[in-house]
Formats: C-alpha cells, structure tokens, sequence
C-alpha cells in the first residue's frame, strides 16, 4: 500500500473515531436531558404525582421566571397572604396540580410537597436518604459555604458550633440587643413625625411610614449586633455590600436560561465580581481583627 492510501485509511479512522465519540456524547447528552427526565416524570405519574411538564434543557425555569416578574410587577394587596407575591410559582402550580407535584430546575427534578406530617418526617427521621441538591452559583455566592449547602461530616461540625447560640438561655442575653435597635427606630420615626411637624406649620396630622424598608434595616442591624458586636458599623457596611449583591443575582436570574452568563464580562458581572471581592476582603479584615482582640486579652 503506497503512502497515499495510508494516509487516507488513517483520516478515515480518525473520521470514524471521531464520528464514534460524537455519537455517544449525543446519546448521553438526549439520556440526560430527554429520556431520563420523561422517564421521572412517568415513575411519578404512576404514583399520581405530575406538575407543569419538562422542556428540553430548560425545564420550567423559563415558566418560573416569568410568573414571577409577572407577580413583582403588579401591586401587592392588604393582605397577610403573602404566598402569591413569594411563591408565585408555587401558589400558581399548586392550584393546578395540587400541594404535591414535580417541578423542573433545567433536568434536574425537584418534588415539592406541602403536607407538615410528611416534612416533619422527612426532616426528622429520614433526612440522610434525601441528599441536598447543589445550589445555583449566584444563590451559593450569597450564602457561601453556610449550613444550607453544606452535606455530611461538614454540616454535622457547622451545626454543632452554631447550636449553642440558639439556645433559650442564650437568646434571651441578646433581647436587650433587640430592644435598643427597636428604640432607636422608633425615635427615628418620632423624629420624622416632628420634621413634617414643622414643616407643616405645627399641625399634627397622619404621617406615612414605608414600613417594610425600617422593618427590613432593623431586622439588618439586629443581626449586625449579634454577630458582629464592638464591630458594629463594619457589620453595616458588609450587609450594605450584601444587599447590593442581592439585587445584581435578582438581576442575573433573569438571565439564567443564558448557558455560562455570569462568566461573560458584562457591566453587570463585572459589579457583582467587584463587590464579592470586597465582602470577602471585609470579611477577613474583621476577623483577622478580632484574632487580635483575642490575643491582646490573652496576653
């Protein structure tokens, strides 16, 4: 065989293996994203559990996405039902499939249920048979590596040293933290009151308070004193960070059916990668200061 014909029986091999691998990452890719979602939704459907259907590669975020702009969109109602306005999603399947149905996160299933006998259960005697699924980035930039996300021996040790803090004896120390934060909101709501006062010429009448804004910075400065302490005001400037980066992954979620969105050098991306990297650069001023604190009193 002449060197011509080798070459050529050599390119129609590669040719082969390559049209070879092309078709078994093609069949893995319609197992995953086709066969194996249809397969759930019809193991579920037996058991007469179905929910909103799957939709290659996406599933229902698309949906999701946008009955919830649609819910944040529209003014909310005097009401203490707050689960439209929350969970849209949620409120609108469940009228259509009931409290226990499937929804999809691109293939990736989630049951949802409502019924408090069966999460009580799941929760207390049965949770190392339900494996907590991966949170999406932009959630797991916010939480970071908390108790949430965290899995096995990990989680066992984060909530071993988080539960003394939650224990009545304790809570009970930080009422007076709680009360001192709600004092000085409501002067500052006194305040108000007598600035509009006199600029209305002394004449009391009713004055117009956006409450869940106070409501919203006193939760934030209750929990800034727990945690933080003697380092109060830089507790503030973290959340402040954190609130600015809770608004930029709202913003991005509305990209999410963007394969590798929050990779690309947007105006948007580069904020939220400018502000994580001063959370974490905060973060670790503050302890490294209090590793100081700690060791000037030893000493």
């Amino acid at each position: 065989m002449d060197e011509d014909g080798m070459l050529g029986n050599l390119w129609a091999l590669k040719y082969w293996i390559f049209s070879v691998i092309l078709a078994i990452l093609g069949i893995r890719v319609l197992v995953v994203l086709w066969w194996k979602p249809r397969e759930i939704e019809a193991h579920f459907a037996k058991q007469g559990i179905r929910g909103p259907p799957y939709q290659f590669f996406i599933g229902n975020v698309k949906e999701l996405v946008q009955l919830m702009l649609k819910a944040s969109s529209q003014p909310m109602p005097l009401s203490h039902n707050i689960l439209p306005r929350v969970f849209s999603f949620y409120h609108h399947w469940r009228k259509i499939y009931g409290g226990t149905f499937l929804v999809w996160f691109g293939p990736t299933p989630r049951l949802t249920i409502s019924d408090p006998d069966l999460i009580r259960e799941i929760f207390a005697s049965k949770s190392e048979f339900y494996e907590k699924i991966e949170a999406n980035p932009l959630v797991k930039q916010l939480e970071g590596n908390g108790l949430i996300s965290l899995k096995g021996q990990k989680w066992a040790h984060h909530r071993k040293i988080i539960t003394p803090t939650f224990h009545m004896e304790n809570l009970k120390l930080l009422v007076p933290m709680v009360g001192k934060s709600v004092e000085e909101m409501l002067e500052k709501w006194d305040q108000k009151m007598r600035v509009e006062e006199g600029e209305r010429g002394g004449e009391k009448e009713e004055v117009e308070i956006e409450v869940s804004e106070w409501f919203q910075g006193l939760t934030e400065d209750v929990i800034t004193r727990m945690t933080f302490g003697s380092s109060y005001e830089q507790g503030k400037a973290i959340f402040s960070l954190q609130n600015q980066q809770m608004v930029l992954a709202a913003e991005a979620f509305q990209k999410v059916l963007v394969p590798g969105y929050r990779f690309l050098p947007t105006k948007r991306n580069f904020k939220s990668w400018k502000v994580d990297k001063e959370i974490r650069r905060s973060l670790v001023k503050l302890i490294e200061g209090r590793k100081l604190e700690s060791m000037a009193k030893k000493y």
